[in-house]
């Protein structure tokens, strides 16, 4: 039963797919653009009428449909269609954005500690800010290590910036790690902008800068605009060093700027903490 679901699910879903994508297009468009939009549509009309009427023909088989449904699809999408060959692919790729992401963490936690030189400032992974709250070694307010708390539990920065005075240790930034800048990057927003609003320093490392040629996203983290009325971090720091936008900085090898603001966000907000809100710039 399942192999003839299957081969039914393969040609009913190829057909309705191709059925709904050459009436879209049959206006001629070339746009690249357009050809996606119309990929998306066809697939969600074929995934909809194959289970409508494959529930006709199999109505008590409804999982074993849907799954064979998810193999036509992914046919169509790959050319692949041994099921342990799709899952093995889809566990390599989630396997290397885990770790991929993890790496550039601790890539940049390394050359952002080692560009600071003799200055007292440390970038540290976020099991070790853990390990400062819990050992009471962080001299902020309650308040902050109250909020600090939460950001933890909440897995919600990638790294934290800790500057040492007098011997005493003080978390002053939230920082976030991404290798394109279209993941994810409108979720973590919010709490970068909570961040400021907390008095932190928020800024963010993105790896492939490619989509910050796009206005919305420039607008995203310089804000000025209606649909983007406030800035989205202090600063934003370009590892392809492609992009220097308002408060889009292009890093340099050897992190020369981020070790300037670095410096003045460590003094400014040990000296005028009140005033260090979204809209702080370090020039």
């Amino acid at each position: 039963m399942n192999e003839e679901i299957k081969d039914y699910c393969l040609d009913t879903y190829k057909f309705f797919y191709e059925k709904k994508f050459s009436e879209l297009s049959s206006n001629g468009s070339q746009d690249l653009s357009r050809q996606k939009e119309f990929e998306v549509a066809a697939q969600k009309y074929a995934i909809k009428h194959t289970i409508i009427d494959g529930l006709k023909i199999y109505p008590n088989q409804v999982a074993a449909l849907w799954h064979a449904i998810y193999e036509a699809h992914i046919y169509r999408k790959s050319g692949i269609k041994d099921l342990n060959v799709i899952q093995n692919v889809i566990s390599a790729d989630q396997s290397w954005k885990k770790s991929s992401g993890h790496a550039f963490e601790e890539m940049i936690k390394e050359l952002a500690t080692l560009a600071m030189g003799k200055y007292p400032i440390e970038f540290i992974l976020q099991k070790d800010l853990n390990t400062l709250i819990k050992a009471g070694e962080l001299s902020n307010e309650p308040r902050d290590i109250s909020w600090l708390k939460e950001q933890v539990k909440g897995n919600i920065f990638d790294l934290y910036i800790i500057y040492t005075r007098q011997n005493k240790k003080f978390c002053f930034g939230c920082v976030q790690c991404k290798t394109s800048i279209r993941d994810r990057v409108t979720r973590d927003r919010e709490p970068s902008i909570h961040a400021m609003e907390s008095c932190f320093w928020s800024i963010v490392f993105v790896l492939d800068g490619d989509y910050l040629k796009n206005p919305k996203f420039q607008n995203m983290v310089n804000g000025g605009t209606k649909e983007f009325p406030e800035n989205g971090w202090h600063g934003m720091y370009d590892v392809s060093g492609v992009y220097n936008i308002g408060r889009i900085y292009p890093l340099d090898l050897d992190f020369k700027v981020l070790r300037k603001h670095s410096k003045k966000a460590a003094e400014d907000w040990m000296k005028r903490r009140q005033w260090f809100k979204n809209d702080w710039t370090p020039e």
